[in-house]
């Protein structure tokens, strides 16, 4: 044990290194650990501060007898406190990490939603009405099944599947197969059966007033 009376002498780190096996980054960091600044004399010359010599002689010992560094009494309350928020820090990312994989893990357990039971039929709907050319992945993804096995002028769904070829792809079109009927008219139709039934009509009257319109109706028996 040195005299705390007697000013010890700086020491070359070059000198340190070969003292504690270190290079000469292992030895910076056991410095900073210690809160120990580092003298530069020259442009090939740093020191350790002599004051400081023994202190780091016995975090080596500490070191070297298998115990890790952050242990050592002597650490800088600087370094001390820089690993506490380091520690708080790291489970802070973990919670996070932890929360992440939660929430991924729920949305995955998640029922996807239902299927619209609609969409092929308002998909080939589309298509046949405006004329649209698709490829066999679009029909795949309407829903359309076995649609590789398709050939010119099969018919599914209500619809007639045209194939065509273009640059060694198969294209289709579509058209329906089942036409809706159109809608009763709102006049009644004229039967010609029904001989007795009387029959309403207009007729029109020319005069110096101008034209004149009456309804007659004729009955005939």
């Amino acid at each position: 044990m040195t005299s705390p009376d007697v000013q010890q002498p700086d020491v070359s780190i070059r000198e340190l290194e070969e003292r504690w096996c270190l290079s000469r980054n292992g030895l910076k960091a056991r410095a900073r650990a210690l809160g120990v600044e580092l003298i530069r004399k020259s442009s090939t010359l740093t020191v350790w501060p002599g004051e400081f010599v023994e202190l780091g002689d016995r975090l080596d010992e500490h070191v070297s007898s298998g115990k890790p560094m952050g242990t050592f009494p002597g650490l800088s309350p600087d370094r001390t406190a820089g690993t506490a928020t380091t520690t708080t820090s790291i489970a802070k990312r973990d919670d996070a990490a932890l929360i992440a994989a939660v929430a991924a893990a729920m949305a995955q357990a998640a029922p996807p939603p239902p299927d619209d039971p609609l969409r092929r039929a308002r998909g080939l709907a589309e298509a046949a009405d405006n004329g649209l050319v698709l490829t066999t992945d679009d029909l795949v993804a309407l829903g359309v099944k076995g649609v590789d096995g398709f050939a010119d002028g099969d018919e599914a769904y209500g619809y007639v599947f045209h194939r065509h070829r273009q640059r060694n792809r198969a294209l289709w079109s579509i058209e329906r197969a089942i036409v809706k009927s159109k809608p009763d008219s709102f006049l009644p139709a004229s039967s010609s059966s029904s001989s007795d039934s009387p029959r309403v009509g207009f007729a029109a009257s020319f005069n110096s007033s101008g034209i004149s319109l009456f309804a007659a109706t004729t009955i005939k028996n």
